[in-house]
């Protein structure tokens, strides 16, 4: 089944202009031909591996670029570009063998001089991800196909960043040309249609010469960004998306029409109380503020009606089930106005303050959540104002520290992958660049603790003390369900991530 160039608007429905452009099945809801589409919920921004989004727009990347290393749904390293890699006995030098006979697809060759060049370009470029190099000293090529990274100090995130954008490898010829951010030139299983993409809808054909080509099965692949909920609903059922994430309440109706679902935990919502300095908003300097709009926040509202069915409460940013969850956390900031009244006015506010926060409505798909967040916070006299903030800045603008707090979905995968994206100074969902002695020493001894029961019980201190001084006012824990259509299935999914590319495959109608 081939992509027509445009819609028949009526087969479908009073569509956005975003699904301009994308498939309809010979049969509604069905999935055949060799064309697959997916819907996100933001726009593609950059090609530029510094600068990937690593979280719902990992897809748009993953089509063009193959990592040095995978993720199985355990989140256990496995092979990718490099078929294998070990530590040295001190965990700070680590040697990859490199797959050969691989090339780029402009015909450079795939070899340990171009994974050089791309760990050594990623180190030195400024972005929301160059954390994930920050244990990298030095990087040699020891001969044609042998990577060996030497380490300032152990990382225990190092093999799942190299499997993702750390690991994002780039033709060194489309480095040096310095057009990667929109030209992107890889080894992944999909080419780049520049001129089949247009505002909202980014189009790749097969890439012919991909190593691994049986477990990217289709010939064609199209990611639209939709936020409205009922358009990807409609879109869904008259077959213009083979699959999308959907809201729980929406998964009956699918399911009739013979569609499947696979659902799967990602992390956490809730508030980021980014400027824990005061340097712009100067209330959020004082921990009892902080504490005080965690106090504030109804969690209960916000996972059984905001998100009915398809999230939990939550006081924390790590994931249940990894070696920083504290179950006797939970709970620890349960609503109490009265007692968050008096904490701001402790830290000398009480008549609170005044805050502008980007506005997520289109991201959340209703209205709904701003409005909880006004009556909480207002409910202690913070008065919220929302900036309306075009899709494709929002993320950036909020990592530019342009907003001392805000509210947005992180991903909770392994402590030490949430630490490297929220808590240490240079991470990216750290815009102000929050430190503390105390924090700080908790942390190395977290990296350096032996795996297995001294280091989880490390990363709880570390866990603890976020919580105790209110870095974030976490609310809920998300579970993110997708629906696919019928002859399209939806592998199982590693913490922390929406679905990996590699997870859609065909199935038996």
């Amino acid at each position: 089944m081939r992509h027509p160039r445009s819609l028949a608007v009526a087969a479908v429905l009073a569509c956005t202009a975003t699904l301009a452009g994308c498939h309809q099945s010979s049969e509604a809801g069905g999935k055949a031909g060799d064309d697959l589409t997916l819907a996100v919920p933001i726009p593609m921004s950059s090609f530029d591996p510094a600068r990937l989004n690593t979280g719902s727009g990992l897809l748009y990347w993953q089509a063009v670029y193959d990592t040095l290393v995978r993720l199985d749904a355990q989140r256990r390293p496995v092979p990718g570009l490099a078929t294998s890699f070990k530590y040295s006995d001190h965990q700070t030098e680590l040697t990859l063998d490199l797959r050969s006979g691989v090339t780029f697809s402009d015909g450079t060759a795939f070899d340990a001089q171009a994974a050089k060049a791309n760990i050594d370009r990623f180190r030195k470029t400024d972005g929301p991800n160059k954390a994930m190099a920050a244990s990298i000293e030095r990087v040699d090529a020891a001969g044609a196909g042998r990577l060996v990274l030497h380490l300032s100090e152990p990382d225990p995130a190092l093999l799942s960043n190299l499997a993702s954008a750390l690991g994002a490898m780039v033709s060194p010829r489309a480095l040096a040309a310095g057009t990667v951010a929109q030209k992107p030139v890889g080894t992944g299983p999909y080419l780049y249609d520049a001129a089949g993409s247009r505002a909202g809808t980014t189009s790749y054909t097969r890439n012919k010469t991909f190593w691994d080509a049986k477990d990217f099965p289709f010939g064609h692949l199209k990611i639209v960004a939709l936020t409205d909920p009922n358009t990807i609903l409609n879109g869904l059922k008259a077959g213009q998306i083979d699959a999308a994430p959907i809201r729980p309440a929406q998964l009956k109706s699918l399911k009739a029409r013979g569609m499947s679902s696979a659902t799967f935990s990602t992390g956490w919502k809730g508030l980021v109380l980014a400027d824990r300095a005061g340097k712009t908003l100067p209330a959020l300097g004082k921990v009892q503020v902080r504490q005080a709009i965690n106090l504030a926040l109804d969690r209960d509202l916000f996972s059984s009606t905001i998100v009915p069915g398809g999230a939990q409460k939550t006081d924390q940013i790590f994931a249940s089930g990894t070696g920083a969850y504290d179950a006797s956390l939970t709970g620890m900031y349960p609503r109490n106005v009265a007692k968050a009244k008096t904490l701001m006015a402790q830290a000398g506010y009480p008549h609170g303050f005044s805050v502008t926060m980007p506005d997520l409505t289109a991201f959340a798909g209703t209205p709904a959540l701003n409005t909880a967040i006004d009556q909480e916070l207002g409910a202690i006299g913070i008065k919220v104002s929302w900036k309306k903030v075009p899709a494709q800045q929002i993320l950036e603008s909020m990592q530019r520290g342009e907003y001392p707090m805000f509210f947005t979905a992180l991903s909770s995968k392994t402590p030490w992958e949430d630490i490297q994206a929220s808590v240490l100074p240079g991470a990216a969902w750290n815009p102000f660049h929050s430190s503390d002695p105390e924090l700080a020493g908790l942390v190395r001894t977290a990296q350096r603790a032996a795996p297995g029961a001294a280091q989880d019980a490390a990363f709880k201190a570390v866990n603890r003390w976020l919580v105790d001084n209110a870095w974030y006012a976490p609310v809920m824990a998300p579970l993110e369900t997708w629906a696919s259509a019928p002859g399209l299935r939806i592998g199982a999914q590693s913490q922390g991530s929406p679905p990996d590319l590699v997870r859609f495959q065909r199935s038996a109608r």
